[in-house]
């Protein structure tokens, strides 16, 4: 993902000094070291974790989350969230396509998990709505647009809000 990245946001010029660090954040120790030296010469620290919490277990997580919070610098951390019916729904998709990337991090309560270790959420930004706001419709396949459509037109309001609120990113403050 981050050569992915780096490859196509190369001619992009961040507002701030940006960093990307290719680590396996289930290696405790090697995450605390790289922690603790960054922690020491940065100043306000921002971490992204997009597209890697789903993927770590709940225990994984919860360390992670402990261990971002003991660096003091850190201040904000933005990472995915998905509905429980969203991880419902992905199940039965991994298990027919992706068979290799299920998705691990299922809690009871997603905030609540947060929460328990130091982090709440000061902003959420459902990717639905911020589709809409900006004008980019999320690329899908037609057929999987017109089920979403078909299931949305005779779903009833609260149906079509827990629709809405399906996967977002959160801004993580600590507590």
């Amino acid at each position: 993902m981050i050569e992915l990245k780096e490859t196509r946001l190369a001619d992009e010029k961040p507002g701030c000094r940006l960093e990307r660090i290719k680590l396996d954040l289930t290696d405790r120790a090697l995450r605390r070291r790289l922690f603790s030296n960054v922690n020491a010469r940065a100043g306000k620290i921002l971490v992204l974790t997009e597209g890697v919490i789903p993927y770590l277990t709940n225990e994984d997580v919860a360390e992670l989350a402990d261990d971002l919070r003991q660096a003091k610098k850190i201040g904000f951390w933005i990472t995915d969230y998905f509905s429980p019916e969203a991880i419902r729904y992905g199940e039965k998709m991994r298990a027919r396509f992706m068979r290799n990337a299920p998705f691990r991090f299922n809690p009871k309560d997603w905030f609540s998990l947060f929460g328990e270790h130091g982090w709440r959420a000061s902003e959420i930004r459902y990717i639905a709505e911020e589709a809409n706001r900006l004008g980019r419709p999320i690329p899908l396949p037609f057929f999987v647009l017109a089920w979403i459509g078909l299931k949305t037109l005779f779903a009833s309001r609260a149906r079509r809000d827990r629709m809405r609120k399906f996967a977002a990113y959160v801004l993580l403050v600590p507590e």
